[in-house]
């Protein structure tokens, strides 16, 4: 074996799988295809929930004084319906999250594990696994125009929603209820931006939502996002629509009026709820967007990117000390059911609940109740957050 762990992406999720076993001396390679700091589809924020992570894996240092903070959340429906709150105390949290763009995030998590020990290589494109006897046993790659190949004990797939080691060992599930789709595109000039983040649920959008979140005191990230099945049966143009949430929408077009863009609008397809992978077969598991890790409410990765690259080191060390290799049978140590004993009641709850809040009959009156009451709206924010352990 070359390496005893091959992690294919090198994005939260890897850096994260890397960083946790390599400062346990696990051998362990990172391949990405991309030199980085490089761009990344995502809407930036990240939730006190992934803040702990960040802080517990020593990067507090890092990332204060360096990027905008937000103290709350600012949600607006249909009509006048609108809340303002803060992110509820809690000891177990911080009371704040941060907008970082990928660009800078990702090389963070990357050097960090290169520094803990892990070996990297940018520019490198995972083409294919590597199988024999029906077991992963490392990846095919093409670096420097030349096509190598690494066998490991495990391999890690995290390497986004379209995972091309997930599709190779027919792993992903294209169910339209756990897929969405997401355009952002970076505005200058938005006024009063504040320390919150901003989302619309407003009729112009609905069943879509859009956002907007504070990079700076004049730029934001500015997107909408919506399941699949309801751009299916709405036949949504999301670009169309992000045009209409800036110029249109009566909560946040006014904040947009003498805005100007300040990059393209770009799109991410989003696996979400735990539904749209298998996660797992002999020899490899996926972490993070291959593993469909998205939150189904929120639309927020970040969060479970962090938590499954742990988790996922863990799973190989116990698995590797028992002699027994990475398994995908539920009775054998399965990974999968780990993800889904975790998280599998929340992401369900949410699956459903998002089929169901897409009217603006049901938005008005519900976010009109949630309004009226601080522990409503505390347990709103800590449901969408998932702040529960």
């Amino acid at each position: 074996m070359d390496y005893d762990v091959v992690v294919a992406g090198g994005g939260p999720a890897g850096s994260s799988t890397a960083y946790h076993l390599a400062k346990r001396d696990v051998s362990v390679l990172v391949m990405d295809k991309g030199r980085f700091p490089r761009d990344k589809i995502c809407g930036d924020g990240i939730a006190p929930r992934a803040v702990r992570t960040l802080y517990k894996m020593g990067l507090q240092e890092r990332l204060d004084g360096g990027f905008n903070k937000f103290h709350g959340f600012r949600f607006a429906g249909p009509g006048r319906a609108f809340i303002d709150t803060p992110i509820p105390p809690t000891p177990r949290f911080p009371d704040h999250g941060y907008i970082i763009k990928r660009f800078d995030l990702d090389k963070i998590l990357l050097d960090h594990a290169r520094e803990s020990g892990a070996e990297v290589w940018e520019e490198c494109k995972v083409t294919a696994p590597l199988v024999e006897n029906g077991r992963v046993v490392g990846v095919r790659a093409v670096r420097d125009g030349r096509e190598v190949q690494v066998t490991a004990k495990v391999v890690v797939g995290a390497d986004g929603p379209h995972s091309n080691l997930g599709r190779a060992m027919g792993l992903l599930v294209n169910d339209p209820v756990y897929l969405g789709i997401s355009i952002r595109r970076y505005f200058e000039g938005v006024e009063d931006i504040g320390d919150h983040l901003e989302i619309y649920s407003e009729k112009a959008v609905i069943p879509a939502n859009g956002w907007i979140f504070p990079v700076s005191e004049t730029v934001a990230n500015v997107g909408v996002g919506a399941m699949l099945y309801h751009i299916r049966r709405h036949k949504i143009d999301l670009h169309g629509l992000l045009e209409k949430f800036v110029s249109e929408a009566p909560h946040s077009s006014p904040k947009l009026a003498n805005a100007r863009p300040v990059s393209p609008a770009r799109g991410a397809l989003l696996r979400v709820g735990l539904g749209g992978s298998k996660v797992e077969c002999p020899g490899m598991i996926l972490v993070g967007d291959a593993a469909s890790m998205t939150n189904p409410v929120s639309g927020e990765g970040i969060t479970y990117a962090l938590e499954t690259g742990e988790m996922a080191a863990d799973h190989i060390l116990e698995s590797r000390m028992s002699g027994r290799g990475i398994h995908h049978d539920p009775e054998e140590d399965s990974f999968r059911q780990k993800l889904v004993d975790r998280y599998g009641h929340y992401f369900s709850l949410g699956t459903r609940s998002i089929k169901r809040l897409d009217r603006a009959w049901i938005m008005k009156p519900g976010i009109a109740f949630v309004a009226h009451g601080q522990k409503r709206l505390d347990f709103v924010v800590r449901a969408l957050m998932y702040m529960r352990h």
